[in-house]
């Protein structure tokens, strides 16, 4: 689930916060727990700050408005702290899609005939053996010459470790998609668009009347439309009528296969 920058309003924080205190004022246990319920972040700190505001602002105007933002604080540091570990795991998820191997050479470190400490090792390319060209000019007549002592200098075995970055996919609960659509209002709305769009072409075979899909889509929508109008049915906050000619395409083709609301009154 991905959360969104607290919004007071898109929370309703007034009205609950309104409701938790008229619930308080009228003593009704059962409304005070709902009322409670509705506020997440009030927990045994915040109450503890709430009844100390009580104990020491004799302003009653200044204490109501001291308690509300000790609430609203609360819930945008809760808000605040969710978005923070919502972060934190994902940073968490692209290091372990992240697989890492050190690369490192081997190589010689000083001058194979005077011991001198080399200057500049590359870890690339031919490694370095002397010092400078007179020491391997040196080496060269030594070996030419059998000379006791002489320097000969084989490379046999290196070590070598690659570093290498690749992503891998580390599948995650599908649930993880869901939440993320069903909780963003735009991505929800352009979801329900799209498939709107899917089932109303008829050349796309996915959502053909063939496909058994086509049927389990069919089922499910109709227990979607039944929940939502029995829920918009209990609630006094409806809608108003849509426009007798929409504008959006979607809307007016819609509206010639939309089913009569319960709730209305039959036309004549």
């Amino acid at each position: 689930m991905v959360t969104k920058r607290y919004d007071p309003t898109a929370t309703d924080f007034n009205g609950r916060y309104a409701r938790w205190v008229a619930a308080l004022k009228s003593g009704t246990e059962a409304e005070l727990l709902e009322a409670t319920v509705a506020l997440p972040t009030l927990n045994k700190r915040v109450l503890k700050k709430l009844a100390a505001v009580d104990r020491d602002e004799p302003d009653p105007t200044a204490r109501a408005e001291h308690k509300r933002v000790i609430v609203l604080l609360s819930e945008i540091n809760a808000n605040q702290a969710a978005r923070l570990r919502e972060r934190k795991q994902a940073e968490q998820r692209r290091r372990d899609r992240t697989v890492r191997v050190e690369r490192r050479i081997e190589l010689p470190a000083t001058c194979a005939r005077c011991g001198t400490k080399l200057k500049e090792v590359k870890p690339t390319g031919r490694p370095r053996l002397y010092c400078s060209p007179a020491c391997r000019k040196a080496a060269y007549e030594d070996r030419r010459a059998h000379r006791d002592g002489a320097v000969k200098v084989q490379v046999v075995e290196k070590l070598v470790t690659e570093v290498r970055e690749r992503r891998i996919e580390v599948p995650h609960p599908i649930s993880d998609c869901i939440d993320a659509v069903l909780y963003d209002n735009d991505a929800l709305v352009q979801a329900m668009w799209v498939l709107i769009d899917n089932v109303a072409d008829q050349n796309y075979e996915a959502f053909s009347p063939a496909q058994s899909r086509f049927w389990d889509l069919y089922n499910n929508v109709e227990v979607l439309y039944e929940a939502l109008v029995k829920r918009a049915a209990a609630d006094e906050r409806r809608p108003p009528t849509p426009e007798a000619t929409p504008t959006n395409k979607h809307r007016r083709n819609m509206q010639l296969m939309a089913r009569p609301d319960p709730a209305s009154p039959p036309t004549e």
